[in-house]
């Protein structure tokens, strides 16, 4: 007599629903990140735009807020964005949360730090 190899139905069926679980979180959670690389990248361009050096701190948070509003950036807003001038370099950042519904009453929390260094 032979033993079997392989992996039952039931197993199968378990594999099956562990990778749709993971692909669903996956699903929920790319438009998070998707939004984090537009506020970096927006900030990034406003740090290296000549305009930014002579501008007020009021001035360029105006400034990604427009960006903000065309891309319909939710997460961050403009008041967010915190400006630290060093000499001629500008540097943005903006610290902030996103809290993201999974399924049902389970929502996933993700803690951002956005940078234009």
């Amino acid at each position: 007599m032979t033993n079997q190899k392989g992996v039952t139905f039931v197993g199968m069926i378990m594999i099956a629903a562990m990778i749709i679980f993971v692909v669903i979180i996956g699903i929920r959670l790319i438009p998070a990140y998707i939004e984090y690389a537009t506020i970096v990248n927006h900030l990034r361009e406003i740090a290296r735009s000549s305009d930014a050096r002579g501008a007020s701190v009021r001035d360029i948070q105006t400034m990604f807020g427009k960006r903000a509003q065309i891309d319909d950036i939710k997460s961050v807003d403009a008041r967010d964005v915190e400006v630290e001038k060093e000499g001629e370099s500008v540097i943005l950042r903006a610290v902030y949360s996103t809290k993201i519904s999974l399924m049902g009453n389970v929502s996933a929390c993700i803690d951002f730090q956005a940078s234009s260094e």
